[in-house]
């Protein structure tokens, strides 16, 4: 049983080669990166709106306020005209007031407003890149399909080979196989040399060691690959 799964890895190395080889391609490389960064547009687009808003009420708060600052101002009239001393002084200091918080607003009004602009500015920048990267996603998957296409007919042919060898395995060792499989981890299956797995060089318990005996393949207890003992 053991030594029909070193087969079947030896086997599966070659469709292994082929899987890496089609991920490392340029073509699969900037395919992923297209979908990666176009599965953020719609949270980045949602951020991006959500500050636009929170900006567009505190403007429009501002300019309220501000305005109603400068109406103030203006029901004082002209102040000349004003011959009591103390009334005077009152006026020209609340006009002061008036004023000097007019002039805060204007300024944060004016950071507001620089914060706009570079938040449409961002905006652009994503719809820009959004537009690339879809055209990068189709142009690549299509490139990226016709090497897999390509590569079909050494894929199938590795696939029967190792379909004739699974049917001498049994069920319940082959899909500890393929389940390790989905790892990107690779060989699977490793022999111990003494009492040490081979894969990562940690030394077994006397419990995994018992183990082995009677069910022939295990995990390390470290690496978890699955490993043996050549009889």
């Amino acid at each position: 049983m053991v030594e029909k799964l070193l087969e079947y890895q030896e086997v599966d190395r070659s469709l292994k080669s082929i899987e890496e080889e089609l991920r490392k391609s340029d073509e699969f490389k900037k395919y992923a990166q297209a979908v990666k960064f176009l599965k953020t547009v719609t949270e980045s687009k949602a951020q991006i709106e959500s500050k636009a808003t929170s900006l567009l009420s505190s403007m429009q708060a501002l300019e309220a306020k501000l305005k109603q600052l400068n109406e103030d101002k203006n029901e004082f009239g002209e102040i000349k005209d004003i011959e009591n001393e103390d009334t005077l002084a009152f006026l020209k200091k609340k006009s002061q007031e008036l004023s000097k918080q007019c002039a805060l607003l204007e300024t944060e009004i004016e950071k507001l407003t620089k914060e706009m602009t570079e938040l449409l500015r961002s905006y652009k920048e994503l719809m820009d890149k959004t537009k690339l990267m879809l055209a990068q996603q189709d142009e690549n998957k299509e490139k990226y399909e016709k090497l897999s296409k390509d590569k079909a007919k050494e894929k199938d042919a590795i696939n029967k080979k190792l379909e004739k060898i699974a049917k001498d395995i049994p069920e319940e060792y082959l899909n500890k196989y393929k389940e390790k499989r989905k790892d990107s981890k690779f060989p699977i299956i490793y022999e111990i040399q003494g009492k040490h797995c081979s894969a990562c060089g940690t030394e077994l318990s006397q419990l995994a060691l018992s183990r082995i005996k009677t069910e022939k393949i295990i995990e390390c207890e470290n690496c978890r690959r699955l490993v043996f003992i050549k009889e």
